[in-house]
């Protein structure tokens, strides 16, 4: 449900991917994406059951 889940701080500085300490919220922003923006949303199954375009 996600209503008693922490709300992020805009102001945050530090990646929580890599943990790369950023002085600039908009720093952290360009970061994530140029560093982190290319990780695929979905990991393929390597058995390749179900899923699988034909």
């Amino acid at each position: 449900m996600g209503l008693l889940r922490k709300k992020e701080d805009p102001n945050q500085t530090k990646c929580k991917e890599c943990g790369m300490e950023l002085h600039d919220p908009e720093r952290l922003k360009r970061h994530l994406k140029k560093a982190h923006g290319n990780v695929p949303a979905k990991k393929l199954d390597p058995k390749g059951s179900d899923g699988g375009l034909w």
